[in-house]
């Protein structure tokens, strides 16, 4: 026999029940108990029959607000950025059913934003991103079962950056800040590893000289390459000095728990600058010692060979005046 029951958080309420030996959890919101209990029946009949009775459709305001509540404990670091990036979406649309919502609509709202705004490629690529992730998980918690992003594109920019990164003796000077955590720090510089890639890695990881990376994607979405494939980065001398004297794992720690260490370690070090940037020390490294930038995608685990040129191409050590002059050998 089906067995549902209700939880309550506070004024909202919740409801759990098995399926198939899993665990699911369905928020109904505010509601009164008497409301709450006659949801809590109908989930009930519904297992106990095989047919749909209700449906999760909360206002969109509602649902961004609990999953925010809810990102906010395993993501502290990033909380921020999530409440800034759904801000306008949650203005626009907030007051709505998320059932109510069209593609075109939210097709036109990105437009909004790149043309009315002034809103970079970049800036909204990341909203929407944010948003495709956001309501992902409702559906794979069984929190919703309506994905109004589903079949949403984010723009992405191709407009070149000047991407920081860091000179040798800003690396020395990290290194020396925090001589516990320094060789984490090398590692990293000299693989381009993602923070969340940092925390999975472990040892045997690395075949062959190979350290064999698996791309997961980040809270927005990004990371992942479209075909799926890990990526290998052969480790130089100091990567394999770097890993032998890190422990199997490196780390035992949530992502953000690295971001908070190096932020301490840079401030201490008095070089700025966040954990990514030692990727894309990484990157502009790579690109300025002549490396193709086929080849730094590739390393980089990039999918878009367009991310890789908007943040390296204009480091590269052939300009345009020393391109055209090799055509005077040959012509």
């Amino acid at each position: 026999m089906a067995n549902v029951t209700l939880y309550w958080r506070g004024p909202c309420a919740y409801l759990n029940w098995r399926t198939s030996g899993k665990r699911f959890r369905c928020s109904l919101g505010r509601v009164s108990r008497e409301e709450a209990e006659r949801v809590r029946g109908q989930k009930e009949a519904e297992l106990i029959h095989g047919v749909r009775i209700i449906a999760r459709l909360p206002m969109v305001k509602k649902y961004l607000e609990e999953d925010l509540e809810s990102y906010a404990v395993t993501h502290p670091t990033t909380i921020s950025k999530y409440k800034s990036e759904v801000k306008r979406f949650n203005a626009k649309f907030g007051h709505r059913a998320i059932d109510t919502l069209r593609r075109e609509e939210i097709n036109q709202y990105t437009k909004d934003r790149l043309t009315l705004d002034k809103a970079s490629p970049e800036t909204v690529g990341k909203e929407i991103r944010r948003l495709k992730a956001a309501f992902r998980r409702g559906i794979t918690e069984k929190l919703i079962d309506v994905n109004p992003m589903d079949g949403i594109k984010a723009p992405k920019g191709v407009r070149s950056v000047a991407v920081r990164f860091y000179e040798k003796g800003d690396l020395a000077k990290l290194y020396k800040a925090n001589p516990l955590r320094a060789n984490l720090w090398r590692f990293m510089a000299h693989t381009g590893i993602r923070r969340g890639e940092m925390a999975k890695l472990r040892h045997d990881d690395v075949r062959q000289g190979k350290l064999m990376i698996e791309s997961i994607p980040d809270e927005t979405g990004h990371g992942r390459t479209k075909s799926g494939k890990w990526r290998q980065v052969p480790l130089n001398s100091k990567a394999k000095t770097a890993l032998a004297k890190l422990p199997d794992p490196p780390v035992s720690v949530h992502p953000d728990t690295l971001t908070d260490w190096f932020a301490a370690d840079a401030k201490k070090a008095k070089i700025g600058g966040s954990l990514h940037r030692l990727r894309h020390t990484f990157g502009a490294n790579l690109t300025m010692a002549g490396v193709p930038l086929r080849r730094v995608q590739e390393l980089m685990g990039h999918a878009d060979y367009a991310t890789t040129e908007k943040y390296y191409a204009h480091l590269t050590p052939e300009g345009a005046g020393t391109a055209v002059k090799l055509l005077e050998k040959l012509l």
